[in-house]
Parts: structure tokens; C-alpha cells; sequence
């Protein structure tokens, strides 16, 4: 099992020059070149993270960022599968942080679970229900990793949506922008 704490990486911000869009690469020379090769070596993700005012961490959304492009567009993990795990003190972000740590929006990942914790303010430790719940929920990801498990049809409908968007409105009107994500769709065959 490999751990990576963002808080420990060098990422810059994203600074919208969709080089990587172009190319496939970030002008960028910080950690995430490397963070991107252990993202591509895995089988799965445990993603966890706290809710701030409604949404995830700032640090988690530079990096979310940072893996839109390069790794959400062209779909790189499309095939892999997450167990989203956030917490927040009193309450709100869940969608958000089903959304984000679940890799969802524009990586699509396959969502094995998401388990969302109120855990008060000043925070409380981990309850042992609490924790039972965690295991549960790494062992059904290990199984759906195991098992290939597909995506439920009303995922696969909004995937297939998805697609069907990104071909008719971004593609077809700046496909110099586009070229290594439209490279990627036609070696997957979702470019038809």
C-alpha cells in the first residue's frame, strides 16, 4: 500500500495554460509528475479529507486542479476504483466531498463508497462504530477491485453523457486545445 499526505508534496497552481491539454505535460516541475505515475501504478484510491466551509481543503483542491487535465479529461483513471472518507465538525459538504475525494467530476473514477463523519467542534476522536464502518468499507473496495466491479447503469448513463458532451462541445470546437485528451478517447475507442 502506497500513502501519499498532500500536505507534504510540492504542487503549484494550476495556472490555466492547458499545456497539458496540448501535450500531456505541465509546465509546472513540482511533485506531481510523480504523484501522477503512483495515481496510474494504482488500483485503487482511499481518498480522505476534511470539509472547509462546504467544500474540501484548499490543499486538496490545488491538487484536484492539478489532475483535471492531465488526468481527468483523458480519462486515466476512469478504471480505477475509490473509497472517499471526509469529515467535517458540525455538518455540510458531503456532495462535495463525494464529488472531489471520490475523484468523480471530470476523473470518473468508479466509486466503491463514501463514508461522510460529523465529528464535532474541537473535533472528537474516532468512535470503534466509526471505525468498524471505515474497514467495512476498505474491504468492499478491495472486493470491487478484486471483482472488477461495473458501474451501476446510472453511472455509466452520466458517463456516457459526459462524453457525449466533451466530443460536441469542446472537442469539435478546439481540437488543437484538446489534442492529447482526444488522442487518449480515440485509443479508448470513445471517440466515435
Amino acid at each position: 500500500m502506497d500513502t501519499l499526505h498532500l500536505r507534504e508534496a510540492a504542487i503549484e497552481e494550476c495556472i490555466g495554460c492547458f499545456q497539458c491539454l496540448k501535450t500531456g505535460t505541465c509546465c509546472h516541475r513540482d511533485d506531481m509528475d510523480a504523484i501522477i505515475e503512483r495515481m496510474l501504478a494504482a488500483d485503487g484510491f482511499v481518498v480522505l479529507g476534511p470539509v472547509r466551509n462546504g467544500h474540501v481543503a484548499a490543499g486538496y483542491k490545488r491538487f484536484y486542479e492539478r489532475i483535471t487535465y492531465r488526468v481527468g479529461f483523458p480519462l486515466l483513471i476512469e478504471d480505477k476504483y475509490t473509497l472517499a472518507i471526509s469529515s467535517v465538525g458540525y455538518m455540510g459538504g458531503k456532495a462535495a466531498s463525494r464529488r472531489f475525494l471520490g475523484l468523480q467530476d471530470v476523473c470518473h473514477s468508479r466509486l466503491s463508497g463514501h463514508l461522510h463523519f460529523a465529528v464535532g467542534i474541537p473535533s472528537r476522536p474516532i468512535h470503534d462504530r466509526q471505525r468498524a464502518r471505515i474497514c467495512a468499507a476498505v474491504d468492499r473496495l478491495l472486493r470491487d477491485i478484486e471483482r472488477k466491479k461495473a458501474r451501476g447503469w446510472i453511472n455509466a448513463a452520466g458517463f456516457a453523457l459526459d462524453r457525449f458532451a466533451m466530443r460536441r462541445l469542446m472537442f469539435a470546437k478546439k481540437p488543437d486545445v484538446y489534442a492529447n485528451v482526444i488522442r487518449h478517447w480515440r485509443e479508448k475507442g470513445y471517440m466515435r
